[in-house]
Protein backbone atom coordinates (compact mmCIF):
# COMPACT_ATOMS: atom_id res chain seq x y z
CA UNK A 1 0.00 0.00 0.00
CA UNK A 2 1.20 3.74 -1.02
CA UNK A 3 1.27 6.26 2.29
CA UNK A 4 0.06 8.56 -0.09
CA UNK A 5 -2.50 9.34 -2.88
CA UNK A 6 -0.33 12.22 -4.31
CA UNK A 7 0.15 11.71 -8.31
CA UNK A 8 2.02 13.23 -11.22
CA UNK A 9 -0.51 14.98 -13.48
CA UNK A 10 -0.49 14.86 -17.04
CA UNK A 11 -0.29 17.74 -18.72
CA UNK A 12 -0.60 20.02 -16.18
CA UNK A 13 0.82 23.33 -17.94
CA UNK A 14 -1.62 22.46 -21.14
CA UNK A 15 -5.11 21.34 -18.04
CA UNK A 16 -4.11 25.28 -16.77
CA UNK A 17 -3.59 26.92 -19.94
CA UNK A 18 -6.93 25.70 -21.86
CA UNK A 19 -8.92 26.71 -18.18
CA UNK A 20 -7.00 29.66 -17.64
CA UNK A 21 -8.05 30.38 -14.36
CA UNK A 22 -8.42 34.05 -12.91
CA UNK A 23 -8.80 35.24 -9.54
CA UNK A 24 -12.38 35.14 -8.11
CA UNK A 25 -13.61 32.74 -10.24
CA UNK A 26 -15.48 29.09 -9.31
CA UNK A 27 -14.34 25.92 -10.93
CA UNK A 28 -15.15 22.39 -10.89
CA UNK A 29 -12.32 19.76 -10.78
CA UNK A 30 -14.50 16.83 -11.56
CA UNK A 31 -11.93 14.05 -11.09
CA UNK A 32 -9.42 15.22 -8.40
CA UNK A 33 -7.38 12.05 -7.87
CA UNK A 34 -4.29 13.29 -5.96
CA UNK A 35 -5.28 16.88 -6.52
CA UNK A 36 -2.28 17.96 -8.89
CA UNK A 37 -5.05 20.41 -11.16
CA UNK A 38 -6.91 21.19 -8.05
CA UNK A 39 -4.03 22.66 -6.20
CA UNK A 40 -2.83 24.42 -9.45
CA UNK A 41 -6.30 25.93 -9.74
CA UNK A 42 -6.25 26.95 -5.84
CA UNK A 43 -3.22 29.06 -6.61
CA UNK A 44 -4.76 30.78 -9.38
CA UNK A 45 -7.91 31.46 -8.08
CA UNK A 46 -6.68 32.86 -4.68
CA UNK A 47 -9.32 32.93 -1.69
CA UNK A 48 -11.47 35.26 -3.76
CA UNK A 49 -12.47 31.93 -6.03
CA UNK A 50 -13.79 28.62 -5.44
CA UNK A 51 -13.31 25.20 -6.42
CA UNK A 52 -15.22 22.30 -6.11
CA UNK A 53 -13.30 19.08 -6.22
CA UNK A 54 -15.28 15.60 -7.06
CA UNK A 55 -13.79 12.17 -6.84
CA UNK A 56 -15.28 8.72 -6.56
CA UNK A 57 -12.55 7.38 -4.29
CA UNK A 58 -12.50 7.94 -0.67
CA UNK A 59 -9.04 7.72 -0.46
CA UNK A 60 -8.87 10.44 -3.02
CA UNK A 61 -11.15 12.99 -1.09
CA UNK A 62 -9.55 11.78 2.20
CA UNK A 63 -5.88 12.36 1.11
CA UNK A 64 -6.90 16.11 0.02
CA UNK A 65 -8.71 16.98 3.22
CA UNK A 66 -5.22 16.70 4.95
CA UNK A 67 -4.03 18.85 2.24
CA UNK A 68 -6.69 21.97 3.08
CA UNK A 69 -6.26 21.49 6.32
CA UNK A 70 -2.42 22.00 6.15
CA UNK A 71 -2.92 24.73 3.68
CA UNK A 72 -6.20 26.12 5.35
CA UNK A 73 -8.16 25.98 1.76
CA UNK A 74 -11.01 27.51 2.65
CA UNK A 75 -12.39 27.95 -0.91
CA UNK A 76 -11.69 24.53 -1.64
CA UNK A 77 -14.95 22.17 -1.12
CA UNK A 78 -14.61 18.05 -1.80
CA UNK A 79 -17.07 15.63 -2.79
CA UNK A 80 -17.35 12.32 -2.56
CA UNK A 81 -19.11 10.69 -5.43
CA UNK A 82 -19.40 10.16 -9.33
CA UNK A 83 -18.78 12.83 -11.86
CA UNK A 84 -21.80 11.94 -13.79
CA UNK A 85 -23.92 13.28 -11.08
CA UNK A 86 -21.86 16.58 -11.50
CA UNK A 87 -24.95 18.66 -11.54
CA UNK A 88 -25.72 16.88 -7.99
CA UNK A 89 -22.72 18.07 -6.24
CA UNK A 90 -23.36 21.60 -8.11
CA UNK A 91 -26.94 21.73 -6.49
CA UNK A 92 -25.67 20.21 -2.99
CA UNK A 93 -22.68 22.94 -2.66
CA UNK A 94 -24.81 25.74 -4.03
CA UNK A 95 -22.15 26.09 -6.37
CA UNK A 96 -22.49 28.70 -9.40
CA UNK A 97 -21.12 30.95 -11.94
CA UNK A 98 -18.40 28.31 -12.97
CA UNK A 99 -15.73 29.43 -15.36
CA UNK A 100 -14.21 26.17 -15.94
CA UNK A 101 -14.71 22.24 -15.32
CA UNK A 102 -11.58 19.63 -16.17
CA UNK A 103 -11.71 15.98 -16.01
CA UNK A 104 -8.74 14.04 -16.12
CA UNK A 105 -10.22 10.58 -16.93
CA UNK A 106 -6.83 8.48 -16.26
CA UNK A 107 -5.88 6.97 -13.36
CA UNK A 108 -3.14 7.34 -10.49
CA UNK A 109 -0.69 5.89 -9.02
CA UNK A 110 -2.41 4.94 -5.96
CA UNK A 111 -4.72 3.14 -8.02
CA UNK A 112 -2.92 1.45 -10.31
CA UNK A 113 -1.27 -0.29 -7.10
CA UNK A 114 -4.50 -0.46 -4.47
CA UNK A 115 -7.53 -1.47 -6.67
CA UNK A 116 -6.82 -5.02 -8.52
CA UNK A 117 -6.61 -3.00 -12.17
CA UNK A 118 -2.49 -3.55 -12.45
CA UNK A 119 -1.62 -7.45 -13.22
CA UNK A 120 2.02 -6.50 -12.51
CA UNK A 121 1.24 -7.66 -9.51
CA UNK A 122 -0.90 -10.12 -7.08
CA UNK A 123 -3.75 -8.26 -5.85
CA UNK A 124 -7.35 -9.60 -5.33
CA UNK A 125 -9.33 -9.27 -8.66
CA UNK A 126 -11.48 -6.15 -7.46
CA UNK A 127 -10.99 -2.73 -9.99
CA UNK A 128 -13.69 -0.46 -8.15
CA UNK A 129 -12.87 3.14 -7.77
CA UNK A 130 -15.22 3.42 -5.42
CA UNK A 131 -14.60 0.43 -2.39
CA UNK A 132 -17.83 2.06 -0.09
CA UNK A 133 -20.06 0.75 -2.60
CA UNK A 134 -21.29 -2.72 -2.47
CA UNK A 135 -21.49 -3.24 -6.26
CA UNK A 136 -20.23 -5.81 -8.75
CA UNK A 137 -16.28 -6.05 -8.96
CA UNK A 138 -14.00 -7.58 -11.80
CA UNK A 139 -14.17 -11.04 -9.78
CA UNK A 140 -18.18 -10.90 -10.36
CA UNK A 141 -17.50 -10.09 -13.49
CA UNK A 142 -15.00 -12.77 -14.42
CA UNK A 143 -16.58 -15.33 -12.75
CA UNK A 144 -20.38 -15.11 -13.41
CA UNK A 145 -20.25 -13.99 -17.27
CA UNK A 146 -21.17 -15.64 -19.62
CA UNK A 147 -18.87 -16.16 -23.00
CA UNK A 148 -21.05 -13.57 -25.09
CA UNK A 149 -20.53 -11.32 -22.14
CA UNK A 150 -17.16 -11.75 -21.80
CA UNK A 151 -16.26 -11.24 -25.72
CA UNK A 152 -18.56 -8.12 -26.01
CA UNK A 153 -16.39 -6.71 -23.16
CA UNK A 154 -13.31 -7.48 -24.21
CA UNK A 155 -13.99 -6.42 -28.10
CA UNK A 156 -16.02 -3.29 -27.13
CA UNK A 157 -14.15 -2.11 -24.12
CA UNK A 158 -10.54 -3.10 -24.77
CA UNK A 159 -10.75 -3.43 -28.75
CA UNK A 160 -8.80 -7.40 -27.98
CA UNK A 161 -8.55 -9.31 -31.14
CA UNK A 162 -8.20 -12.42 -29.51
CA UNK A 163 -11.40 -11.80 -26.91
CA UNK A 164 -13.22 -15.57 -28.62
CA UNK A 165 -10.12 -17.16 -27.19
CA UNK A 166 -9.73 -15.72 -23.85
CA UNK A 167 -13.47 -15.90 -22.79
CA UNK A 168 -13.58 -19.76 -23.35
CA UNK A 169 -10.69 -19.78 -22.03
CA UNK A 170 -11.47 -18.14 -18.71
CA UNK A 171 -14.75 -20.36 -18.66
CA UNK A 172 -12.65 -23.88 -19.33
CA UNK A 173 -10.63 -22.36 -16.18
CA UNK A 174 -13.66 -21.43 -14.24
CA UNK A 175 -15.30 -25.18 -14.56
CA UNK A 176 -12.26 -26.33 -12.60
CA UNK A 177 -12.00 -22.94 -10.20
CA UNK A 178 -12.86 -19.66 -9.42
CA UNK A 179 -10.63 -16.78 -10.56
CA UNK A 180 -9.47 -14.09 -7.51
CA UNK A 181 -6.43 -12.84 -8.17
CA UNK A 182 -4.73 -10.46 -10.98
CA UNK A 183 -1.99 -13.01 -11.59
CA UNK A 184 -4.39 -15.38 -11.87
CA UNK A 185 -6.39 -13.91 -14.39
CA UNK A 186 -2.87 -13.06 -16.72
CA UNK A 187 -2.06 -16.75 -16.81
CA UNK A 188 -5.41 -17.56 -18.07
CA UNK A 189 -4.89 -14.73 -20.81
CA UNK A 190 -1.11 -16.19 -21.68
CA UNK A 191 -2.65 -19.84 -22.23
CA UNK A 192 -5.18 -18.68 -24.29
CA UNK A 193 -2.83 -17.09 -26.87
CA UNK A 194 -1.28 -18.95 -30.10
CA UNK A 195 2.14 -19.94 -29.28
CA UNK A 196 3.55 -17.15 -31.55
CA UNK A 197 2.03 -14.61 -29.42
CA UNK A 198 2.47 -15.44 -25.59
CA UNK A 199 5.51 -12.83 -25.94
CA UNK A 200 3.60 -9.97 -26.57
CA UNK A 201 0.72 -11.64 -23.86
CA UNK A 202 0.96 -8.26 -21.65
CA UNK A 203 -0.65 -6.25 -24.75
CA UNK A 204 -3.35 -8.21 -24.56
CA UNK A 205 -3.31 -8.41 -21.18
CA UNK A 206 -3.69 -4.60 -20.69
CA UNK A 207 -6.32 -4.50 -23.08
CA UNK A 208 -8.23 -7.19 -21.22
CA UNK A 209 -7.90 -5.16 -17.85
CA UNK A 210 -8.82 -2.48 -19.35
CA UNK A 211 -12.23 -4.11 -20.85
CA UNK A 212 -12.86 -4.97 -17.42
CA UNK A 213 -12.02 -2.33 -15.23
CA UNK A 214 -14.99 0.09 -17.86
CA UNK A 215 -17.02 -2.51 -17.15
CA UNK A 216 -16.98 -2.34 -13.34
CA UNK A 217 -16.75 1.36 -13.17
CA UNK A 218 -19.67 2.07 -16.06
CA UNK A 219 -16.93 4.49 -17.59
CA UNK A 220 -18.07 5.06 -20.66
CA UNK A 221 -21.64 5.26 -19.71
CA UNK A 222 -20.47 8.18 -16.65
CA UNK A 223 -18.86 9.80 -19.49
CA UNK A 224 -21.35 10.50 -21.72
CA UNK A 225 -23.39 11.49 -19.27
CA UNK A 226 -21.01 13.91 -17.57
CA UNK A 227 -19.97 15.67 -20.26
CA UNK A 228 -23.37 17.26 -21.88
CA UNK A 229 -24.32 18.11 -17.98
CA UNK A 230 -20.96 19.85 -17.90
CA UNK A 231 -21.52 22.07 -20.52
CA UNK A 232 -24.45 22.76 -19.11
CA UNK A 233 -23.45 24.26 -15.99
CA UNK A 234 -20.50 26.16 -17.24
CA UNK A 235 -21.63 30.01 -17.44
CA UNK A 236 -20.98 31.51 -20.93
CA UNK A 237 -17.47 32.18 -21.98
CA UNK A 238 -16.71 28.64 -19.72
CA UNK A 239 -14.19 26.02 -20.94
CA UNK A 240 -14.55 22.72 -20.58
CA UNK A 241 -11.15 20.67 -20.69
CA UNK A 242 -10.92 16.97 -21.26
CA UNK A 243 -7.80 14.51 -20.42
CA UNK A 244 -8.64 11.08 -21.81
CA UNK A 245 -6.48 7.79 -22.22
CA UNK A 246 -7.74 5.95 -24.97
CA UNK A 247 -9.35 5.85 -27.79
CA UNK A 248 -12.45 4.81 -26.84
CA UNK A 249 -12.85 7.93 -24.54
CA UNK A 250 -10.85 10.43 -26.78
CA UNK A 251 -13.61 9.38 -29.75
CA UNK A 252 -16.64 10.08 -27.50
CA UNK A 253 -14.93 13.36 -26.19
CA UNK A 254 -14.08 14.15 -29.89
CA UNK A 255 -17.68 13.47 -31.26
CA UNK A 256 -19.09 15.42 -28.28
CA UNK A 257 -17.56 18.86 -28.83
CA UNK A 258 -17.86 18.54 -32.49
CA UNK A 259 -21.77 18.30 -31.95
CA UNK A 260 -21.85 21.09 -29.70
CA UNK A 261 -19.20 23.09 -32.17
CA UNK A 262 -21.69 22.20 -35.34
CA UNK A 263 -24.93 22.81 -33.81
CA UNK A 264 -27.16 22.33 -36.75
CA UNK A 265 -28.55 18.74 -36.79
CA UNK A 266 -29.97 18.19 -39.92
CA UNK A 267 -28.99 15.91 -42.41
CA UNK A 268 -26.41 17.23 -44.98
CA UNK A 269 -28.62 16.38 -47.94
CA UNK A 270 -31.18 18.86 -46.54
CA UNK A 271 -30.34 22.60 -48.20
CA UNK A 272 -31.08 24.29 -45.37
CA UNK A 273 -31.38 24.31 -41.74
CA UNK A 274 -34.70 23.24 -39.99
CA UNK A 275 -33.67 22.16 -36.58
CA UNK A 276 -32.34 25.76 -35.24
CA UNK A 277 -30.06 24.58 -33.31
CA UNK A 278 -26.97 26.82 -32.64
CA UNK A 279 -23.63 26.22 -31.36
CA UNK A 280 -23.00 25.86 -28.48
CA UNK A 281 -19.11 25.56 -28.11
CA UNK A 282 -16.13 26.59 -29.76
CA UNK A 283 -13.47 24.10 -29.89
CA UNK A 284 -10.21 25.00 -28.70
CA UNK A 285 -7.82 22.04 -29.80
CA UNK A 286 -8.50 21.42 -33.77
CA UNK A 287 -5.95 18.42 -33.05
CA UNK A 288 -5.33 16.59 -29.20
CA UNK A 289 -2.90 18.21 -26.89
CA UNK A 290 -0.22 15.26 -26.37
CA UNK A 291 2.75 15.04 -24.26
CA UNK A 292 5.95 17.02 -24.71
CA UNK A 293 8.90 15.29 -25.20
CA UNK A 294 10.19 16.28 -21.77
CA UNK A 295 7.38 15.71 -19.89
CA UNK A 296 7.64 11.91 -21.41
CA UNK A 297 11.15 11.47 -20.51
CA UNK A 298 9.87 12.76 -16.61
CA UNK A 299 6.70 10.42 -16.89
CA UNK A 300 6.22 8.09 -19.32
CA UNK A 301 2.84 7.30 -18.65
CA UNK A 302 1.82 10.82 -19.64
CA UNK A 303 2.16 8.74 -23.36
CA UNK A 304 -1.37 8.15 -24.24
CA UNK A 305 -3.38 10.88 -22.97
CA UNK A 306 -4.89 13.55 -25.25
CA UNK A 307 -6.03 16.92 -24.28
CA UNK A 308 -9.38 18.43 -25.48
CA UNK A 309 -11.28 21.51 -24.75
CA UNK A 310 -13.66 23.79 -25.52
CA UNK A 311 -15.25 27.15 -24.66
CA UNK A 312 -18.82 27.87 -24.01
CA UNK A 313 -20.71 29.97 -26.48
Amino acid sequence: MMDTYEHTPVLLHEVIGFLDPQPGQNLVDATLGGGGYSRQILRHIGPAGKLLSIDLDLDAIKFAEDQKSKNKNQNWILAHGNFAQIDKHVKRYDFADISGIVADLGLSSYELENRGISFQSREPLDMRFDQTQNVKDARLVVNDYTAAELIKIFENYGEEPYSKQIARKILEIRGKRQIYYTTELYQVIVEALPKPLKHKADDHARRVFQALRIEVNQELQSLEEFLPKALDLLSPGGRLVIVSFHSLEDRMVKQFFAGMARGCICPSEFPQCVCGKSPRAKILTKKPITASVEELAANPRAKPAKLRAVQKI
